[in-house]
């Protein structure tokens, strides 16, 4: 089977056959398949053989036996092709199932071991589209197609030998036919393949769309921008109506050229063979077995000449679903797994520069943290504070330099190891639909009760909890949308507090909060970087009070470093913000 493919693959679209190699590990129903179509074929053919014999029998022998046999004989030809084409449709719709939930399985593993930087390239809804729609069509389409070539094509191949073996002569005269139409939808194919690519991009922007206003709703309202966001959806709507008129035009257009070209033919063979009927040469029922099974060549050769546009739509789908298969993942080669660290973290002239950026993001940054330590990140936003700690569990790699923990480059920890060892608290809590046990112990599912109890005290959720109905099992909702901003990040910390990793990172992880949230929010921090190496990003320099030491950053470099009291006494940066924002709170 797979020599099979080899021997196709530079003879036909790439993405296609691609696609094809899916189907090996289920060859043997696939087999079973064509078995069965071949039976539908057969069927077909043998139908017409059959009216023009019983035509003979019946009309011009005059044999009785022809009452009862003809019904008989058709009925039971009818009931093999019913039988067959069920069989044969069920298994190739079962081996399509089975091939789609490979495709989202590859795409799902995959998406989730992307750089950061590949998730800023594809838009939610361009993602979405490709499990949902691209996926269905090119799903859908490739067993359709492997439908139609299996049936249709067996159909073709024995009705064509029917009418070589019922006239040679005849059939040369229709074989004039198949050029015509090839030629004529060579050229609709040509049109095709940018009309599907237009179609499929105006579904994932219509996907985006509805998402982003979805999200976005209380802006919207508060705005007043109903009539704005109706327009720029309208304007996505039409376009998904235009490319798929366009498509449907065109898929359209196969079947009527087939037919018109099909029936031209028909109409030159039946004229010869009149002529020749006239010499003598063709009996009626000879007649009725070729014009049979010359009108039963139309079905098949309509369906394969739609083929055409289904092949097209699979190969732009294919295409797709692919492009997100083959991104490149994160790299993952490190071989090294500590049970446990002691959370010293030294960057080593460590550079980042992001792909298309001009500059660097972090400019040649060293800096050595001990173990239990608590180093403040504060700065300018685009300073490269976030990019920093994103180095840590690898986010983002080095361009330059080196990142290491407990003296060892964070590259040679196998990723899994790395991400054991570190907790992130950030600003966008991320909450699963599901329970606040189940968001709590994410990842830790093994965790006792009494673990997660203390790590909901620490974490000021004790008094939450026991004011709910449903207690740890209450439902959060989509994205955590029924709680408040502080009870999320409360069931963050909590966490992060389970995890019991000897590394922390904390962003921004107050700045959305009011002051009361953000107080309650604190004393749990505080309880959760005890004995911890923490790194914090922040803004708000009254929440870093207590940091052993900042670190202010400027264009990617560190240009102050010292306790609070010591930057404050230095009058630079530090102390600028450090005033701006005592006179903001005045």
């Amino acid at each position: 089977m797979t020599s099979f493919f080899g021997f196709f693959e530079k003879r036909c679209d790439p993405v296609l056959c691609r696609l094809a190699k899916y189907v090996v590990p289920y060859k043997w129903h696939l087999l079973l398949a064509v078995i069965c179509m071949s039976f539908v074929a057969g069927t077909t053919a043998l139908t017409s053989v059959l009216l023009g014999k019983l035509m003979d029998k019946g009309f011009y022998e005059q044999d009785s036996q022809m009452i009862v046999a003809a019904p008989v004989l058709l009925i039971a030809v009818t009931l093999m092709f019913a039988l067959a084409s069920v069989a044969g449709n069920y298994l190739l719709t079962k081996i399509s199932q089975k091939i789609l939930i490979t495709l989202r399985t590859q795409m799902f593993a995959n998406l989730l071991r992307w750089p950061l930087t590949r998730y800023q390239t594809y838009s939610t809804g361009l993602v979405c589209s490709k499990f949902v729609n691209e996926a269905n069509i090119a799903l859908r389409g490739a067993v359709q197609s492997v439908l139609v070539m299996a049936r249709d094509s067996l159909q073709v191949l024995w009705l064509f030998a029917v009418l070589v073996w019922q006239d040679w002569q005849l059939t040369l005269v229709a074989c004039v036919v198949g050029p015509v139409a090839a030629f004529l939808l060579r050229r609709v194919r040509r049109h095709m393949r940018d009309i599907v690519n237009d179609s499929q991009k105006a579904i994932a922007d219509t996907l985006s769309r509805v998402q982003e206003s979805y999200e976005a709703q209380r802006v919207v309202k508060i705005s007043g921008t109903y009539d704005f966001e109706a327009q720029r959806f309208k304007t996505i709507n039409e376009a998904i109506r235009k490319t798929g008129l366009n498509k449907l035009k065109l898929q359209s257009l196969g079947t009527p050229i087939t037919q018109v070209v099909t029936m031209m033919g028909v109409a030159v063979v039946v004229a010869f063979a009149m002529l020749k009927a006239q010499h003598g040469g063709l009996s009626f029922g000879d007649f009725i077995t070729f014009l049979s099974a010359m009108l039963f060549l139309m079905t098949p050769l309509q369906n394969l000449a739609g083929l055409n546009a289904t092949f097209t739509a699979v190969s732009v789908a294919g295409k797709s679903l692919f492009s997100l298969i083959d991104e490149p993942l994160q790299p993952d080669n490190g071989t090294v797994e500590l049970p446990s660290v002691k959370g010293a973290i030294a960057f080593e002239n460590a550079r980042v520069r992001y792909a298309g950026a001009q500059e660097d993001a972090l400019k040649g940054l060293s800096l050595s943290v001990k173990p239990g330590e608590h180093i403040a990140l504060v700065g300018h936003s685009g300073s490269g504070k976030t990019t920093t700690v994103n180095l840590i569990p690898r986010f983002v790699d080095v361009t330059g330099g080196a990142v290491t923990i407990d003296g060892v480059d964070v590259r040679e920890f196998s990723l899994e190891n790395l991400h054991k060892h570190i907790a992130v608290v950030s600003q966008d809590v991320i909450l699963f639909e599901g329970t606040i046990r189940e968001n709590i112990t994410y990842g830790l599912e093994t965790s006792t009760v009494e673990t997660v109890m203390k790590a909901c005290e620490a974490a000021a959720l004790t008094d939450l909890i026991n004011t709910l109905p449903h207690g740890l099992d209450t439902q959060v909702g989509e994205a955590g949308n029924l709680l408040s901003g502080g009870q999320k990040q409360r069931i963050s910390i909590a966490r992060a507090l389970l995890k019991n990793a000897p590394i922390l990172i904390l962003d921004e992880a107050t700045s959305a909060l009011d002051s009361e949230s953000e107080h309650t929010i604190k004393q749990a921090l505080e309880r959760l970087m005890k004995g911890r190496t923490t790194l914090t990003v922040a803004h708000r320099l009254s929440t870093i009070e207590n940091a052993d030491r900042i670190v202010v950053m400027d264009k990617g470099e560190i240009v102050e470093m010292g306790t609070p009291a010591e930057l404050l006494v230095k009058g630079g940066i530090y102390a600028r913000l450090k005033k701006l924002q005592v006179l903001d709170s005045e």
